[in-house]
């Protein structure tokens, strides 16, 4: 009976203790809210059973449209191959930059979700935080690449209601040069009625053909240190 006595007092005090604690002592957030991703997760690829394609997503910020469901909605694919596209986020087109220090983040004042929806990718299978179920199911051909991304990309949409007529621009740099061809093309030539609303496509310093843009890479320096070396005197 005496125990039962302290509770209520004991209760009291620890309450009292609790709400005492000042909400500014404690830590702040390690991310600002503005470099949270809209939604992120995980998009199943069936053509792999148990193999998934990580996801973050960020809506437009200020969009031109009036309506979101009809804002462009940009897929930024990493090239590599088997880059991340965590890395175009923190380091080129997302909203917040890594420091160089790494250990703080700033706005990026040309962010792409300015104006679009933004939705990095990484692929393919087994890239970043994607998951390949095995080393089977990792595509070996660009075939493969553009069949899982188009199962990653309907299944994005079919998670959001309304999406289903934004327009979609596939865009990616370096080896993503093989990328987005590969899902353009498979897009437009075996799921044209499909529920990815294609409307372009962009290549920053893409690698689409290796031999040819090596080849013409080398005559272009040719040339231009030839027209140095003449506007010297050589």
């Amino acid at each position: 009976m005496a125990i039962m006595k302290h509770v209520p007092t004991l209760f009291f005090l620890l309450s009292t203790l609790l709400l005492s604690i000042s909400v500014d002592s404690l830590p702040p957030p390690l991310f600002p809210d503005e470099a949270l991703p809209t939604k992120s997760g995980y998009l199943p690829v069936k053509p792999a059973p148990g193999s998934s394609m990580f996801y973050a997503f960020y809506e437009a910020q200020k969009p031109t449209t009036p309506l979101p469901n009809d804002t462009p909605l940009l897929v930024w694919l990493q090239g590599g191959p088997g880059c991340s596209s965590m890395i175009g986020n923190f380091y080129e087109l997302g909203p917040w930059r890594v420091l160089s220090n790494a250990t703080n983040l700033e706005p990026n004042p040309g962010a792409w979700n300015r104006l679009f929806g933004l939705l990095f990718l990484d692929n393919p299978i087994g890239t970043g935080f994607s998951i390949a179920a095995s080393k089977q199911d990792i595509p070996r051909n660009q075939k493969q690449v553009a069949e899982h991304l188009y199962a990653a990309l309907t299944e994005f949409i079919e998670q959001n209601p309304g999406f289903e007529n934004r327009p979609v621009y596939i865009t990616g740099e370096s080896y993503a040069g093989k990328y987005v061809p590969a899902i353009g093309y498979y897009i437009l030539k075996e799921k044209p009625n499909g529920k990815v609303n294609l409307m372009g496509l962009a290549i920053g310093n893409g690698l689409t053909d290796p031999v040819i843009q090596i080849r013409t890479h080398a005559v272009n320096a040719y040339y231009s240190g030839s027209e140095m070396a003449r506007s010297n005197g050589s």
